[in-house]
């Protein structure tokens, strides 16, 4: 009787790393990448705006700008991109392209197009980290750098609360651009609760947020985080009760703080300027609508170096436009202002049909952006608030909402938990 012949072991396999292993230098590289990003975007001295020398702090920033781009592209190459849609790259090439021909004739062509050339590679490092990470991934990091550089400014600009408003020190932030990173931190947590995926860590950076953005004085930038935040609330399916009480309790102090101490009142008036600041800026757009003197520039603008406009009757000569909106008609034209329009349509409604989670912060942020916006300038410049808006312009698209189904299968932030089910 012949025995059955022994099967041979199988082979096996070599192991392979761990995600654990190899995720952390990952999301470490990212983070840096996004934190040079927004190093190179804040601003590195207040009220000075470029006219086309190139100096110490100007080569500064490029180089930094450079160095994320070669990150990113590293980021992007060592693994399978992600799919992400090109649709926003049209629309920003128009925008660009618009304003460096008005600039060919207003005469900033040299400082349009050099702004124009940083605003794409900024565009350029965004789609590549888009590319080479989920969409938690991406808002993580940038929520991170933006909390790490707006602590610095806050701690380091102190002494300016003497003056009745917070501005940053190291760098020298203006309050509003210190509350914009301050926004950006705050939309994330709330993001995060929602998910069920916030922490004692995600709360405190939250709290510690809104403080610095309370000590600015930025009316417009808090009124429409609070308007954001609620727009993302909107996608909590069943509150933990926790966070009910919490938000509660919260909500109770608050109450008893503003009654008692007249604490809103206080900051809606901010020392006692009341609407004096909008009056002004209503100046500056009134002159935006007939400081065009050809149709070439009514049409195509004067370039992204604009950030002045001349005034008249006033016992000052120059304002700043105060207004991306307004920036974006003497900047690009009556076409850029069409495009944008027709951008932020686009994007708006490409967030509503995205999925529950990510719906919850694309959503909420473009409100907060957007609303920001109206009072506020830089968001289609070389701004944090550009490389939010448009991360979550190129998440929006159509052709981005494949992928987007993929982060929740493979990103633990953005995925909901097994009590919830994705919509």
């Amino acid at each position: 009787m012949t025995a059955a012949p022994v099967a041979p072991a199988p082979a096996t396999a070599a192991p392979s790393l761990p995600e654990t292993v190899t995720a952390p230098p990952r999301d470490a590289a990212r983070t840096a990448v996004v934190l040079l990003l927004v190093a190179s975007t804040v601003g590195w001295r207040r009220g000075e705006y470029f006219a086309g020398s190139v100096d110490p702090v100007v080569a500064a920033k490029g180089l930094l700008s450079l160095l994320a781009l070669a990150g990113a592209f590293a980021l992007a190459t060592s693994g399978p991109p992600r799919r992400l849609g090109t649709g926003s790259v049209w629309f920003l090439a128009v925008l660009l392209s618009g304003s460096v021909l008005g600039a060919l004739t207003h005469g900033t062509l040299v400082a349009s197009t050099l702004v124009a050339v940083r605003v794409a590679v900024l565009a350029t490092t965004v789609l590549l980290l888009l590319r080479a990470s989920t969409t938690g991934q991406f808002f993580r990091s940038l929520s991170w750098a933006c909390g790490a550089v707006g602590l610095v400014a806050a701690v380091t600009g102190l002494p300016s609360l003497s003056t009745g408003r917070l501005a940053g020190g190291v760098p020298p932030l203006s309050p509003n651009e210190l509350a914009l990173l301050g926004g950006v931190v705050v939309a994330h947590t709330a993001w995060r609760t929602v998910l069920g995926e916030a922490g004692w860590r995600s709360a405190l950076a939250g709290i510690g947020a809104l403080a610095v953005i309370w000590e600015t004085g930025s009316r417009t930038g808090l009124l429409m985080l609070l308007v954001g935040v609620a727009v993302t609330g909107l996608h909590l399916r069943r509150a933990r009760v926790g966070l009910v009480v919490t938000g509660l309790l919260l909500a109770g102090l608050g109450v008893l703080g503003v009654v008692g101490t007249g604490a809103v009142s206080g900051f809606a008036e901010r020392g006692g300027d009341g609407t004096s600041t909008l009056q002004s800026r209503f100046i500056a757009w009134r002159a935006s609508l007939s400081w065009a003197h050809s149709v070439w520039q009514q049409v195509l603008g004067g370039g992204l170096s604009v950030k002045e406009i001349p005034v008249k009757g006033q016992w000052w000569h120059t304002q700043p436009l105060d207004s991306s909106w307004v920036s974006a008609l003497v900047q690009t034209g009556a076409l850029g202002l069409v495009v944008a329009a027709v951008w932020v349509l686009w994007a708006l409604r490409g967030a509503w049909h995205a999925p529950r989670p990510q719906r919850a912060l694309l959503l909420g942020l473009l409100v907060y952006l957007l609303g920001r916006s109206v009072l506020e300038s830089g968001l289609f410049d070389a701004t944090p608030a550009f490389l939010a808006f448009f991360a979550a312009s190129l998440l929006c698209e159509g052709a981005s909402r494949e992928r987007l189904a993929d982060d929740l299968r493979s990103d633990p932030i953005a995925a909901p938990s097994p009590a919830r089910s994705p919509s």
